[in-house]
């Protein structure tokens, strides 16, 4: 990607995310195969399907997330602490 075209697209952008501006984008394509594009070579479309794998990852962290903070969540309720291990607390009951 042309060094210019990036450092003016970060200036372009509002300042908490021109930093995040990738260098290369990344989506699925109808096969399910992972394609890679350069930024400065994508269309707008790539852009929209790169945005579409954004949010299905974002999507996807967020419940790996969510699903252990559930498990801490009740660990705690058990009364584990710290240095507990998750296969050493009583989970029936």
């Amino acid at each position: 990607m042309s060094t210019n075209l990036i450092t003016l697209l970060r200036k372009q952008l509002p300042s908490i995310y021109g930093d995040s501006l990738p260098t290369d984008i990344h989506y699925r394509n109808a096969d399910g195969n992972v394609v890679t594009v350069a930024l400065d070579a994508a269309t707008v479309d790539e852009l929209a399907f790169a945005i579409q794998t954004a949010n299905a990852e974002a999507l996807a962290l967020s419940r790996r997330r969510n699903a252990l903070e559930d498990i801490h969540a009740e660990a705690r309720k058990r009364a584990a602490r710290g240095a507990d291990r998750i296969v050493d607390i009583a989970w029936e009951g």
